[in-house]
């Protein structure tokens, strides 16, 4: 039975934007050692596309497979595939849990930021070894929110986080979820586990204002109605959440580095 999943981050146009500004060079730079030209490889949970045409382009004439549960976003991986003009990428609608693909079917599965948000990350990680070729590598990148720096941090912030964190674990996922790879690949019978972490910096104005708008939108647009009904917030408290949000970026010390913990195992 496919589980009913609903992304945390939502699909608002600011999002999605954001989203194709993602690059292999700055989100998948860990898994580059393992691709060489001539691989397949499945991009899962691939978003609008940007990191998978990356890929593409890496492993021509090899081919890759992106695969995302949201329609919309699909329709923004194949527009950009045109204006990009890449030619071995295939995209598709379709479910983590129940992946549209041959057993042993590919070199190389990648899931950037999607174990995180998903209610059972282990049913996708046993399908992502399903479609893995004998020997095969998977590689994924989850945050973790131990790890997260947020500086100038107050104690409003340390609210804003105990919402955000409400949010997804209602949705059941989890922002802790990264520190979790070795456990649950080693569960699944994935070898030769090699483990390391990185951080997204938010230091600029520009990279600052993204994040402040990224969970704006999450929490007083997206989640609003829930935050609310499940009175975890009244709509004062977190208006004042998205006020502390607005400080935070006001202050020329700010910046945030958002933690990424990141694994390559063998099937």
């Amino acid at each position: 039975m496919t589980l009913a999943e609903h992304y945390s981050g939502g699909y608002s146009p600011l999002i999605i934007d954001q989203f194709k500004q993602r690059s292999f060079a700055r989100h998948g730079v860990f898994v580059q050692p393992y691709l060489t030209a001539g691989l397949s490889v499945l991009d899962c949970g691939c978003g609008p596309g940007s990191i998978t045409l990356d890929i593409a382009e890496l492993v021509n004439p090899g081919v890759v497979h992106g695969i995302d549960f949201s329609a919309l976003q699909i329709e923004q991986a194949l527009l950009l595939q045109k204006q990009r003009a890449i030619t071995n990428a295939r995209f598709t609608t379709g479910s983590a849990y129940q992946l549209p693909y041959d057993d042993a079917q590919f070199d190389v599965v990648f899931a950037h930021a999607v174990l995180y948000h998903l209610q059972q990350p282990q049913q996708a990680l046993a399908e992502f070894r399903r479609v893995l070729k004998p020997g095969g590598v998977v590689a994924l990148r989850d945050a973790c929110h131990t790890g997260d720096i947020m500086q100038p941090w107050d104690v409003n912030l340390a609210v804003v986080w105990q919402t955000i964190a409400q949010v997804f674990s209602y949705q059941g996922g989890n922002i802790y979820f990264g520190s979790q790879h070795k456990q649950l690949l080693l569960e699944q019978g994935f070898q030769a586990i090699v483990l390391s972490c990185s951080y997204d910096m938010f230091a600029t104005d520009a990279e600052k204002h993204s994040i402040r708008d990224y969970w704006h939108q999450f929490l007083d647009v997206d989640h609003r109605s829930l935050i609310v009904e499940q009175q975890w917030l009244t709509a004062l408290e977190l208006t004042q959440q998205c006020a502390a949000l607005d400080q935070w970026l006001a202050n020329p010390a700010s910046f945030f580095a958002r933690a990424r913990c990141e694994a390559i195992a063998r099937k």
